[in-house]
């Protein structure tokens, strides 16, 4: 996510009007409703009539926020992607040094599963749209850089956990196991979405053992 950097200068903030407040709310709700739908329905399965029966809100105003159907999904997932993110970063400390590799994995994997859980509409609505074949650019773009920050999320992780072995080194086992490690965390969340007797934290401990090992044994490999 991109990071904002203040102004120097203090800016009074300004008091927003009671028509912005009703847009802004009317936005969220629109938002609100196409998220449960998109989630159940996937992208070709939501319409704007049905967003609109879902929110309460008329067509046209539908339109005058978003422009087109593909316009609510893009929307949709940048504020699903923006929260999904921020939930997990507020949690992962990529500074602080390693002293335990493997308890640093689980630890950060398991704030990466709280985050998810907080968030399952959204996740399960990339999956959809992924999966759709829609052809939009603006979908498959929303979608490609959605997957590329996860991506990129988790190879930081990785590289974090094996800092002890030096830049070269833990960049390498980081790109090495990254799409991996990214399939795995897909894998855990759809399993745990068809079979509830699955536990997502012994899934968790199962992922951050098998990135541990992998990474110590091309340790050995290339040492």
């Amino acid at each position: 996510m991109p990071t904002l950097t203040p102004s120097p200068k203090k800016i009074a903030a300004k008091t927003p009007t009671k028509r912005q407040e009703l847009g802004a709310r009317s936005r969220d709700e629109i938002l609100n409703a196409a998220e449960k739908i998109m989630a159940v329905h996937g992208f070709e399965g939501t319409s704007i009539a049905r967003i609109a029966s879902e929110s309460g809100l008329p067509s046209s105003s539908i339109y005058w926020h978003f422009e087109s159907k593909a316009g609510v999904l893009a929307a949709v997932m940048e504020r699903g992607a923006e929260r999904f993110f921020s939930d997990y970063g507020a949690n992962i400390d990529l500074v602080s040094p390693v002293v335990d590799p493997l308890t640093t994995l689980r630890q950060s994997l398991g704030f990466a599963k709280t985050a998810v859980e907080a968030h399952p509409e959204f996740l399960r609505m990339l999956f959809l749209l992924t999966l759709s074949g829609v052809h939009d650019e603006r979908v498959t773009g929303l979608v490609r850089r959605v997957t590329d920050a996860g991506k990129d999320q988790l190879g930081e992780l990785i590289r974090h956990v094996f800092t002890q072995q030096g830049e070269a080194m833990s960049l390498r086992i980081a790109d090495e196991l990254v799409d991996f490690a990214q399939g795995m965390f897909d894998g855990m969340f759809l399993t745990t979405q068809t079979h509830e007797s699955v536990s997502y934290d012994r899934l968790i401990d199962q992922m951050a053992e098998t990135i541990f090992a992998l990474g110590s044994a091309i340790i050995r490999r290339d040492s």
